[in-house]
């Protein structure tokens, strides 16, 4: 039993560091591309492109439907290859009315010019990265995240470098996004390749309506869960567009940024324990809740740590870009506090999923869409672009801790493993 955990321990400690390498890479890479970017095409024209950025992804949570957690709560019961053609098939389909949605506002939005091709590609673009969705959920869940991470990276460099060209040879801001879609079809073809060498060929299995209906029907909770908090994440960009300008956009799509420079250890320790918390929950509750805690706790001492180095690094950082962005160090440093509630319930979502509990993730987040579009309403009105700041680190505050109080006895005891969280001695418990 020792062996297996030890052998457990060593599969998770690895798929959490290539995910941390791949986190720290793409930081790096995007550090130096986006001020290369924003420097060279200015507040309008970055802003313009972070506007399009934000709106596209309020149509992208069509795709929310068909929810990763779900999927890989169903690898021990269903045939891997129909799974993962299933989920691709439908996550396909979503993307489809994503396209379709955004070709609508399109018509109707009056915009034009540049916004509107780099509508249209970031639109295919969401097609592209979700023709993976299937292979790359599966490497997850066997703790195998490396393949798809090499891909990425690859991707990624090839790409940030077309795009350090195109800024060299003045092209327009649409080269940027073309170039972005050409790097998500890259990442697509070298994922498609490892698995086709690895598993076999990708369309072994058939459509199964039982299969699709009853994914959809798992992730109808946390896709409204999860859009609300993509709208919510989202609106304070479009509505400072429409209340401020555009290039007040690019200001704080900066400060947005390099919340990254925080973030980078969150998706890499959910990740990599998913799936072995989903096996201590079926065997064994008090050891369950123990290590919930015990993660939770380091989640949380990694953001302030994180939080810290970065008040000493970015200013440094800061350096490097033009003075039009000045303001978005202060930003970041208001936006930043919300980060901490994305830590400290860092295992919240994973946790209402395995109890069938999707439902409270679903009603807090409707209740924060409500209130920050309220907040940013009436703080960008009064205060400007720090106001969407404020309002956004109120909203994640309610949504990932205080609502846990509003769900019985099940959200009460979440919350309290948060709070448990924010001992540091629990890090050290076995």
């Amino acid at each position: 039993m020792s062996e297996k955990k030890g052998g457990n321990l060593k599969k998770i400690l690895a798929n959490t560091g290539w995910m941390v390498f791949d986190k720290v890479f793409i930081l790096i890479l995007n550090l130096v591309v986006t001020v290369r970017i924003a420097n060279y095409y200015g507040t309008l024209g970055y802003g313009t492109y972070q506007y399009a950025v934000s709106v596209v992804a309020l149509f992208e949570v069509f795709v929310t439907f068909v929810d990763a957690r779900v999927v890989k709560k169903r690898y021990t019961s269903e045939n891997p290859e129909e799974l993962v053609w299933n989920a691709t098939i439908t996550r396909m389909l979503f993307s489809v009315v994503s396209l379709i949605g955004g070709i609508i506002y399109l018509l109707f939005s009056g915009e034009k010019g540049d916004y509107y091709a780099i509508f249209l590609v970031l639109l295919v673009n969401v097609i592209i990265i979700n023709l993976r969705f299937g292979m790359q959920n599966r490497y997850e869940y066997l703790l195998k995240s490396k393949k798809v991470i090499i891909a990425g990276n690859i991707a990624l460099t090839i790409g940030g470098g077309l795009q350090l060209l195109a800024v060299s040879l003045h092209w327009s801001i649409l080269a940027i996004v073309v170039i972005t879609a050409f790097s998500s079809f890259l990442s697509l073809t070298i994922v498609y390749i490892q698995y086709r060498e690895e598993f076999g060929r990708l369309i072994q299995g058939r459509y199964k309506a039982g299969i699709v209906f009853s994914l959809i029907r798992e992730s109808l909770p946390l896709a409204i869960a999860a859009s609300c908090a993509i709208i919510y994440s989202r609106c304070d960009s479009i509505m400072i567009g429409n209340m401020l300008s555009k290039e007040q956009v690019g200001v704080y799509a900066i400060a947005v940024k390099i919340i990254a420079v925080v973030q980078i250890g969150i998706a890499p320790v959910r990740e990599s324990v998913y799936p072995k918390l989903i096996e201590l929950y079926d065997s064994d509750r008090n050891e369950y809740e123990k290590r919930y805690v015990q993660i939770t706790a380091i989640l949380t001492w990694i953001y302030i740590l994180g939080v810290l180095a970065s008040f000493a690094v970015l200013p440094y950082a800061f350096r490097f870009l033009k003075p039009e962005y000045a303001e978005a160090f202060s930003i970041y440093q208001v936006y930043v506090i919300g980060t901490f509630f994305m830590y400290n319930a860092g295992l919240r979502a994973g946790h209402y999923t395995l109890i069938n509990r999707g439902n409270i993730l679903m009603y807090s987040q409707i209740i924060s869409v409500i209130l920050n579009v309220i907040l940013n309403y009436i703080l960008i009105k009064t205060i400007g672009i720090f106001g969407a700041a404020i309002a956004t680190g109120i909203t994640q505050g309610v949504s990932l801790t205080v609502s846990n109080l509003f769900f019985g006895e099940t959200g009460r005891e979440v919350f309290w493993w948060q709070m448990k969280g924010l001992n540091p001695l629990y890090i050290l418990k076995r």
